[in-house]
């Protein structure tokens, strides 16, 4: 919960009007009040991006969210509510800002509003639709009228086209001007607006995504209210687009290849990873589809073909191992659980196909996101709430659990996941407060609704059985066979004792004991340095030779490794039971997309040879680097009467990072002279040194780091504010030790 910094005002005599302290200590969220002819204005600083509710409170204590007041978006002032109940005439009226959950929150109704100047906009949107192009609408704007813009807008979908009527699910994209293309809404590019056909409650599609989203790469969804022309349109599901924004916050970039799995074209192809008998690239081309523009289709085909013979291929006992390489198995076992669990008829269980997928170049591993959720809780073709858990692990077409879940290790990850999702989310308690509360939001739009295609009272039944039917499913699956056997308990997971330098290799510890009459198998660390790729696993011990204490005290203990200074290294925790199924328990429960952490240790060297002399973060045309190009620079200065070799050192502008670039091989700085890098992201270009960041005109820091070899110690490093154009920041020539704003003198003395 992000608060607004305090400041306070007299109004009058009568009201003292108060902003609450920081209680986040939130540097953004900044309240601020204005007093114009008597009229009290709020206004909330802060990133655009995100939107406010305005609480208000007599004593600080107490507080009560302004509902119907809406939200208020960064930067726009609006008039102050009215006094709080309980507020005397000299009583003090404080107020905060508590930022919203964003576009996608599923506590708010969001409403849209669409504006069309075509007389046959619905026509336009049809065509569209056919020919992948935009129809531009004049304005878009989000609930209270904050954010207004042109967007461009088609109607889209497949089935849910055929089956609606009047309301069509459309698509909206942000940026259709040219001289706008870094427009978003509430920082989202393109958005969905989908009828939700065949869905009576409206729901299904914002409950799946809202608890899928929080364990595995998945769009978000929420409920809105629709307007056209100043008309209310319809209740639409609110659903993020699966795009590059999707990727990226979800993966290190957005640079691999983005799929589509699509329905097969018959009954008995498939698109779910299944070998087509050879590596041939044209036997693929019409089973995926590849959605990255800037991909290269043979590379790309090559990469997934790669990743099916081996899924296919691989003898039962090495495949454990090598799967992993091309398949991010644990976010498919979340994947394929969920979709299980919720009964997804649109599943890779049930199609195989209509699925997305990315391969992480940084990994080379592939990555399951989901695609469409309005076929959940599903009922058709005999399907119900008494499907199997383990449903497609005998099916030789489904691949992933055919291969997969025999592997027993896996078989009972894949369960606890399962087990996970039950006691977090899909259960009656939570999901019926979850399904009242979507309801209370919606029901008044509901009613109103013009172009629901179905009565109120279907509704309503729809609302008592959805409830009926998680209810069946829960108590479905938690007595299931598979899911019954205990697991251990891990009461808790202890981090290294002391400070992490590059040269320790620290034992972490778990406290395991057993759970009923099962007792404690295996226990296993989990642990890497990157945010991204295959975890080391270690076993662990409960011996007291192993950093655990004593022997037999139920404390487990296990090293990870020395990684170098500055890596954030993630790790978690694995206990199985002695049972007959060894079932599994995790900590933490939702790894490995949640993990615990610890930081090791950056330190200063004594001395050093090299120092950073001078910068410029805001270079507009006073110095060009050999492309002519006018980019941020770093000069480092040798203050020895020696040739410095620079090879292995690094430079950076964040201290979690230590080793963002690397100087190349060779690179060296002549006795008492000076070396200019280039700070420009183009890694790639020749001449010069081009290093993989840019900096920051509004102040960061930036660090010279030592070799691998040396720890990777800070030989230099300097933290700066805001700086100005075309001025640049060193040095003093005075005092070397002092930093000063100067005039320019790249691979010169400072003056």
């Amino acid at each position: 919960m992000k608060m607004g910094k305090p400041v306070g005002v007299w109004i009058s005599s009568w009201m003292l009007l108060t902003l609450a302290p920081d209680l986040s200590g939130a540097s953004d969220g900044t309240v601020n009040v204005a007093v114009s002819n008597n009229t009290v204005l709020l206004k909330v600083d802060g990133d655009k991006d995100h939107d406010w509710w305005i609480q208000t409170s007599t004593n600080l204590a107490t507080w009560t969210t302004l509902a119907s007041f809406g939200t208020l978006l960064s930067g726009n002032a609006t008039n102050a509510p009215w006094r709080p109940a309980g507020a005397t005439s000299n009583s003090p009226v404080f107020y905060r800002a508590r930022e919203t959950g964003g576009l996608f929150d599923p506590s708010l109704f969001r409403k849209v509003s669409l504006t069309f100047t075509q007389s046959n906009w619905g026509a336009q949107l049809a065509s569209a639709r056919t020919n992948n192009r935009n129809v531009y609408c004049s304005m878009l704007t989000l609930d209270n009228g904050a954010t207004n813009r042109p967007v461009g807008a088609r109607y889209k979908g497949n089935t849910s086209y055929s089956l609606a009527g009047t309301k069509k699910s459309i698509n909206l994209e942000m940026d259709i001007l040219i001289t706008n293309t870094n427009a978003d809404l509430l920082s989202y590019s393109t958005v969905n607006l989908n009828n939700a056909a065949g869905d009576e409650s409206i729901m299904r599609e914002a409950i799946y995504f809202t608890i899928m989203s929080q364990y595995t790469p998945c769009p978000k969804g929420a409920m809105a209210n629709v307007f056209i022309n100043g008309s209310q349109w319809g209740v639409y599901s609110l659903i993020q687009q699966e795009n590059g924004q999707l990727i990226n916050q979800w993966f290190p970039s957005n640079e691999g290849d983005r799929w589509r799995s699509p329905n097969p074209p018959n009954a008995t192809a498939t698109t779910a990873f299944g070998y087509l008998g050879n590596t041939n690239i044209s036997t693929y081309l019409s089973r995926y589809e590849l959605k990255t523009d800037n991909a290269t289709t043979n590379i790309a085909f090559g990469r997934l073909i790669n990743a099916i013979y081996l899924l296919n291929n691989n003898a039962a006992n090495l495949l454990r191992d090598k799967v992993e390489d091309v398949f991010a198995v644990d976010n498919w076992l979340w994947f394929l659980a969920i979709e299980n669990i919720f009964v997804d008829e649109d599943s890779y269980w049930n199609k195989g196909a209509d699925f997305g997928f990315y391969y992480e170049l940084e990994s080379g591993r592939i990555h399951p996101v989901e695609h469409d959720g309005n076929e959940s809780f599903d009922t058709t073709a005999g399907i119900n709430y008494n499907l199997s858990p383990v449903q497609g692990a005998t099916n030789v077409n489904r691949p992933l659990l055919y291969r997969l879940l025999p592997i027993n290790e896996l078989r009972q990850r894949y369960l606890a996941h399962l087990r996970t999702v039950l006691q977090e989310n899909f259960n009656p308690a939570v999901l019926t407060a979850f399904i009242n509360q979507l309801h209370t939001l919606s029901i008044g739009a509901i009613i109103s609704d013009p172009n629901k295609g179905w009565t109120l009272p279907v509704h309503t039944n729809e609302i008592a059985a959805l409830k009926t039917y998680i209810t069946n499913r829960y108590n479905y699956l938690m007595s299931h066979p598979e899911l019954t056997p205990l697991q251990p308990n891990i009461v808790s997971v202890t981090g290294p004792e002391a400070t992490v330098y590059a040269t320790n290799i620290p034992y972490l510890t778990a406290n395991v004991t057993p759970s009923g009459t099962s007792g404690v198998g295996p226990v296993w660390l989990y642990h890497r340095g990157k945010n991204y790729g295959r975890f080391a696993a270690v076993p662990m011990f409960d011996d007291g030779a192993h950093g655990d204490r004593e022997a037999g005290d139920q404390v487990y203990g296990a090293a990870t490794t020395n990684y170098p200074a500055g890596t954030k290294v993630r790790y978690y925790v694995e206990a199985r039971a002695t049972n007959t199924a060894q079932a599994a328990r995790f900590s933490p429960a939702r790894a490995e997309n949640v993990t615990y952490h610890y930081r090791v240790v950056v330190t200063a060297a004594a001395s050093t040879p090299v120092v950073i002399n001078e910068f410029m973060a805001e270079n507009l045309s006073t110095y060009a680097d050999p492309q002519g190009e006018y980019e941020d620079w770093i000069e480092l200065h040798n203050v020895t009467d020696a040739p410095v070799d620079l090879t292995g050192r690094y430079l950076s502008d964040e201290s979690g990072n230590p080793r963002k670039w690397q100087f190349p091989a060779g690179t060296t700085i002549p006795a008492d002279g000076y070396l200019i890098v280039w700070a420009d992201e183009d890694t790639l270009v020749t001449p010069g040194l081009h290093a993989s960041f840019k900096l920051a005109k509004d102040g960061e820091q930036i660090y010279l780091i030592d070799t691998d070899a040396n720890l990777n110690q800070v030989l230099d490093s300097i933290s700066f504010g805001a700086q100005t154009a075309d001025i640049s920041y060193g040095r003093s020539a005075a005092d070397a030790d002092v930093w000063t704003t100067m005039t320019p003198t790249p691979n010169a003395a400072n003056q």
